[in-house]
């Protein structure tokens, strides 16, 4: 089923706040019930210690070129139509791709973060590199470096390798803490030598529709250390992280990995992370890596991405002097691409749904079912909330496109889009629309036309509508206690702030203490 992203929220705040409880775990009757009134544990939304849910929408992303367009234009290698999912890429993917091909240093920052396609900017530059080495007859070598700030995101590109490099004979590996020593220790299931791509998909299929946890393996992948290490056997792109590449090259059984590589492209994600001592420290690494294999700073791709790297307000400037002092490249061979967005095309003739459903908690929790809906059911499944919701029935084919169309024209989901040009509480909401389009619009209902607006097909990548939802939570941060009821009886308070806010400054606060034990408080 899917994901219901506020209700989500609710049991995640939810258990978080009974975790809060558990900090100050209070002996005392008083102020243990104090604290439980104040944490609102049976009203998750009303509790201090949140703000939210806001909901906003991410505009659009501009269409790009195509991927035929980059193969006529020497960019990509020909191969890389069958293996790119889909015939068009993001305008902000094809600036980095050209980029990453002129040989620029290449600064990724879409704000956007996790859908952006920062991923693929980056990636299709380095497996196509690594197809024209094969056609070459170019021995196995590590080509690129990707590091990762977190094992967990490697391990997720990781999967993404498996399914693109499966049967295209360009090896590729994770060397991170975890990685085991020898081939035996490997657990998972290991495609046999010459499996195609749509072979390791038919059994990947086959393990999921079975309910197997079983990681499948194909040829290419070089999964134990001793595989990496072995002559020939070296990887041409390697994942790993800030702390292994390190080991890596410093370690004598391990530096082998880079003897000889022609390193042409050097990625680091999540490059925000890499401030402070720890920057300066990568930073040294990097020109460490670049001496070992013997390469200059201007043959060598360097890229990063984040979300948060550019400044909107600051120009390039900023972008440009990090990549320079973190690479040590020249600041006239960076390129900062940032996200390219688009304007939602709206009917001028549009109209205001019957309703709300009579019961609209339920047709959004059949809805968030229907979208999971096997493909040949999911038009019917969808259809049948969409009519609910006093919609039209959708075409079979290309379900998407009409669900987008019909949206287009509903006057409700423009004023909810506009609505949400901002991040905006979801309380909010309900009264808002219901003054521009003159009837009640219930919670829930929003909800599902929003579940709606992201299911549908707008151009070949992006719905129509791409919500994001916020919520903000913090802990208890330094209870205090007032002796300021009747009668000088003690008054619990989940901060000092808290406490400034409604007394002034005519009451002491004394700073609340508890024994993890036994309960005691101090």
């Amino acid at each position: 089923m899917a994901l219901n992203p506020i209700a989500f929220t609710e049991r995640v705040v939810d258990d978080f706040l009974h975790y809060q409880l558990t900090t100050y775990p209070l002996a005392d009757p008083d102020l243990y019930a104090q604290l439980r009134t104040l944490l609102q544990l049976e009203e998750t939304r009303k509790t201090p210690l949140r703000k939210g849910p806001f909901v906003s929408l991410s505009r659009p992303f501009k269409q790009g070129a195509t991927v035929a367009d980059l193969v006529a234009d020497g960019v990509f290698h020909l191969q890389m139509q069958v293996m790119v999912p889909y015939p068009e890429l993001r305008a902000h993917q094809e600036q980095a791709i050209r980029a990453v091909h002129a040989g620029c240093t290449t600064l990724l920052s879409t704000g956007t973060g996790t859908g952006s396609g920062k991923t693929e900017a980056f990636l299709y530059p380095i497996i196509s590199r690594c197809l024209e080495l094969q056609d070459a007859g170019s021995p196995p070598c590590v080509v690129a470096v990707v590091v990762y700030p977190m094992n967990a995101l490697a391990e997720d590109q990781l999967d993404r390798l498996r399914g693109l490099l499966a049967g295209r004979g360009i090896p590729f590996g994770m060397y991170v803490g975890k990685t085991p020593d020898e081939e035996a220790q490997i657990l998972g299931e290991r495609m046999p030598v010459g499996t195609t791509n749509a072979a390791y998909h038919e059994r990947l299929q086959q393990i999921r529709e079975t309910g197997q946890a079983i990681t499948l393996l194909p040829p290419e992948e070089r999964a134990s250390r001793r595989a990496m290490r072995a002559d020939g056997g070296q990887p041409r792109i390697l994942l790993t992280n800030v702390k292994q590449l390190e080991l890596l090259l410093t370690r004598g059984k391990d530096v082998g990995i880079f003897a000889g590589a022609p390193l042409e492209f050097l990625v680091f994600d999540e490059a925000h992370t890499l401030r402070g001592a720890q920057g300066a420290e990568t930073a040294c690494l990097v020109r460490r890596l670049r001496t070992f294999c013997g390469r200059e700073p201007h043959e060598v791709r360097h890229i990063a991405t984040s979300a948060t790297m550019a400044d909107p307000d600051a120009g390039e400037g900023l972008a440009k002097d990090f990549a320079r002092r973190f690479f040590g490249v020249d600041a006239e061979r960076v390129t900062l691409v940032r996200e390219v967005n688009d304007e939602l095309s709206w009917n001028e003739w549009r109209h205001v749904p019957d309703g709300p459903p009579a019961d609209a908690h339920a047709v959004l929790a059949a809805l968030l079912r229907a979208v999971d809906a096997p493909d040949d059911e999911v038009a019917e499944a969808i259809s049948a909330q969409l009519v609910a919701l006093g919609g039209a029935r959708l075409r079979r084919d290309q379900w998407q496109a009409s669900l987008a169309s019909q949206l287009s024209g509903n006057e409700l989901v423009y004023q909810l889009a506009r609505a949400l040009a901002k991040p905006r509480a979801l309380a909010e909401l309900p009264d808002v629309l219901a003054e521009k389009v003159g009837r009640p619009v219930p919670e829930a209902e929003i909800l599902a036309w929003l579940a709606l607006g992201a299911a549908s097909g707008r151009g070949r990548h992006d719905p129509l509508l791409r919500p994001v939802v916020h919520t903000f939570v913090r802990g208890v941060g330094g209870a205090v206690v007032t002796f300021s009821g009747p009668g000088g009886s003690t008054r619990l308070w989940l901060s000092g702030e808290d406490a400034d806010a409604e007394l002034g400054e005519g009451f002491w606060r004394f700073p609340l203490i508890t024994c993890t034990t036994c309960g005691q408080h101090y």
